[in-house]
């Protein structure tokens, strides 16, 4: 039996303004560091230890994961980086105002109006919209990031590690719970520095809980 600890990304300066993040960077925010350093020790506090740690190759990922692994029980884990476990891709919308993007992508989506305090469900829907109007083609779709959580999901299968931590992104966790539920799960937000427990079991994996603040 494998154990996956998902993590998404102590709050960021882009968080705070209201900013699309996607595969662009900002940096953690005081209390986005001191989140992560809480959450590792609270990863201590309940003698959770962790063979190995798996981040998005973006900054606010790597932040995240260096400060809850030196709070944690194992402050020697490995930590290795994969571009598979970075955020959506949003293209030429990055650095720019969320609500700009959504009003725009809204116009184009046979009439799903998405709004910055709409579901993550309903952003995971409007992808392919952004993807049709994006002048740059870098954004992706819901079936572009699928790819990537496929290839991890293949990596967790394969991985001896027991206890496995991986930081990511809000939307990328989920669609990994969207592939997991066969497109059923209704996303509705993944907070910042939250933990989402994932078991993996006899060839099946088994979402325990999501979204989670020192709770689990």
């Amino acid at each position: 039996m494998k154990t996956i600890y998902f993590i998404r990304h102590g709050q960021t300066l882009f968080n705070k303004l209201g900013r699309v993040q996607g595969i662009s960077d900002s940096p953690l925010t005081q209390l986005g560091e001191t989140a992560a350093d809480k959450l590792g020790t609270l990863f201590k506090k309940q003698d959770i230890h962790f063979d190995i740690a798996y981040t998005s190759d973006l900054g606010r990922a790597r932040q995240t994961t260096k400060r809850i692994v030196s709070h944690s029980n194992n402050p020697d884990t490995p930590i290795l980086e994969l571009t598979d476990l970075r955020e959506v891709s949003f293209g030429a919308f990055e650095g720019g105002l969320s609500e700009t993007m959504w009003k725009e992508a809204s116009k184009v989506s046979d009439g799903l109006v998405v709004r910055d305090s709409s579901s993550d469900e309903d952003k995971m829907k409007i992808l392919a919209s952004i993807k049709a109007i994006d002048t740059v083609d870098l954004a992706e779709s819901f079936e572009d990031v699928a790819e990537r959580v496929n290839r991890v999901l293949e990596l967790i299968r394969t991985s001896d590690a027991s206890n496995l931590l991986l930081v990511s992104h809000c939307l990328y966790i989920d669609c990994v719970l969207y592939v997991l539920s066969d497109q059923t799960y209704h996303a509705t937000y993944i907070p910042n520095t939250s933990v989402t427990k994932i078991v993996y079991d006899q060839g099946d994996f088994t979402v325990k809980y999501i979204g989670e603040v020192e709770q689990f």
